[in-house]
């Protein structure tokens, strides 16, 4: 990327909920002569944003806590109907660049892709040139607009695939083509296609689908003679975008979600009981989150190598600060998966020692959190002290990511225990999902912040580990209270 600026010096709103990440794009686009004139951390503020200063160019994450992007995006394409919105995400393109261009944008940047590349994605989108689409950006998603039917397919829509270490080396030296729908007959999950209309009749039902409807699925079958729940609930959410929803089958309870293209709907089937539907949804949720950290660390380390002579040393220091935070983010990640895999094969190890509590909260907040402390009890704690920093910031994290601000830490006595409260002003959490907070890849449903569902699974299981506990409470004036309850030392 040059730093040659634009013919006309566009006037710029970043929205996402990483300051990390905000300050970086800043610091490039203006570089790349943007004029960025404001930031916004939700939907909800970028729309006020927008409504106040009205840009030429919007830059909108779409994973926020208070409003997300795509609830956004419809409000800010009225509010400035001839401004460039350009979405990032963290998802991949093919799973949300069509609902983002549905609701108003003009195109779809997938975090981790260069600096380079996205600003100059960017430029061109906003001067009207048609820009060069690299494979993690996408503009209008034309190869997805529609799907073969099945009578077409070993004809239709081919995949070539180039030479591997394990095709067969004539294959190699022939160019291998494999049918799309051939490699869709030996996904592990279900893929029905069904034509859109009344009795949603079935094109097209891979092997595994197949086996879920006990081998009912044949083209040109009525969906409801397959499965009438499955099609009950498939007329139910059709006209929603990105639906998904548990339903019974003959081969166990699954997960459907809904996609739709131009002229069919198309029924994906995930295991929603067996280990591996299960760790499948966890890893992909778990890759989304790391995603972030990896974004913000990869684009600092671009803008060292491309300006390292025009950072002065606060800018410098601030990006270092930056690379810092994310590295923390990361490593919480993966201690959660390690501990994870460690209950699982009950290897956890516990070094339970006198820990001063508000030292372990202090280290965690340590300019990474704005999080007011009170305490009430100068008691230590029998605790591990690493384990206890991490249930402090999984918890932390979670108000940050789940509630709104104020955020607090309360150490107060509880008898012979010592209770750390960490509060937020959010939504709190909905009372049908509180009986599984904890359990392991719980996630609320319909949730903006997906998470990777193991942190409040890991806090309780490091607090039993301890001798002690941890509770949801709503607020009193609303929001959440999650306690961490540990024995006091003796002495103290």
């Amino acid at each position: 990327m040059s730093a040659v600026p634009s013919p006309k010096a566009l006037r710029t709103v970043i929205v996402d909920d990483t300051e990390d990440l905000r300050e970086l794009l800043r610091f490039a686009l203006t570089r790349g002569g943007f004029d960025v004139v404001a930031e916004a951390g939700d939907g909800r503020q970028g729309i006020e944003v927008v409504r106040e200063l009205r840009p030429d160019l919007v830059l909108l994450d779409l994973s926020m806590p208070v409003m997300d992007g795509l609830e956004a995006l419809p409000s800010i394409r009225r509010l400035v109907p001839k401004a460039t919105i350009v979405v990032l995400s963290g998802f991949g393109a093919t799973q949300m660049s069509a609902r983002a261009l549905a609701a108003g944008a003009d195109g779809y940047v997938q975090k981790g892709t260069s600096l380079s590349t996205i600003l100059d994605y960017v430029r061109d989108l906003a001067i009207g040139v048609d820009p060069q689409v690299p494979p993690t950006l996408a503009v209008v998603p034309e190869a997805e607009a529609a799907a073969p039917s099945a009578q077409f397919a070993p004809e239709a829509t081919r995949i070539e695939s180039g030479p591997t270490d394990t095709a067969p080396a004539g294959a190699q030296a022939e160019g291998a083509h494999v049918s799309a729908w051939e490699a869709l007959s030996m996904a592990p999950y279900g893929v029905i296609e069904l034509a859109d209309e009344p009795l949603f009749r079935i094109v097209y039902a891979n092997a595994t689908a197949q086996r879920q409807l006990a081998k009912r699925a044949a083209p040109g079958t009525p969906l409801s003679l397959a499965s009438a729940e499955l099609a009950t609930l498939v007329a139910f959410h059709r006209l929603d975008s990105d639906a998904s929803f548990e339903v019974r089958l003959d081969g166990g309870t699954a997960r459907a979600t809904i996609r739709r293209t131009g002229w069919s709907v198309m029924v994906y089937l995930d295991s929603a009981s067996d280990d591996v539907g299960l760790l499948r949804r966890a890893i992909a949720t778990t890759a989304h989150e790391i995603r972030g950290p990896v974004s913000v660390i990869c684009g600092i380390a671009e803008t060292i190598g491309w300006s390292s002579s025009e950072l002065d040393p606060e800018q410098r220091q601030r990006l270092m600060e930056s690379v810092a935070r994310q590295a923390r983010i990361l490593d919480s990640i993966t201690a959660d998966l390690l501990t994870a895999a460690q209950i699982q094969r009950g290897t956890l190890r516990i070094d339970l020692q006198t820990v001063d509590p508000r030292a372990a909260v202090e280290a965690v907040i340590a300019d990474r959190y704005d999080v007011a402390v009170s305490v009430e009890d100068l008691r230590a704690v029998r605790a591990d002290p690493l384990r206890l920093e991490q249930m402090l910031s999984n918890l932390i994290g979670n108000a940050h990511k789940y509630g709104q601000p104020p955020y607090s830490v309360r150490i107060h006595p509880d008898g012979d225990h010592v209770r750390l409260d960490v509060v937020d002003q959010g939504d709190g959490v909905p009372e049908e999902f509180r009986d599984q907070l904890f359990r392991e890849f719980a996630r609320a449903h319909g949730t903006v912040a997906t998470g990777t569902g193991l942190g409040l699974h890991v806090v309780r299981t490091l607090a039993e580990a301890q001798s002690g506990s941890v509770s949801y409470a709503p607020g009193p004036y609303g929001g959440s209270v999650f306690s961490i309850r540990l024995r006091a030392a003796v002495g103290r």
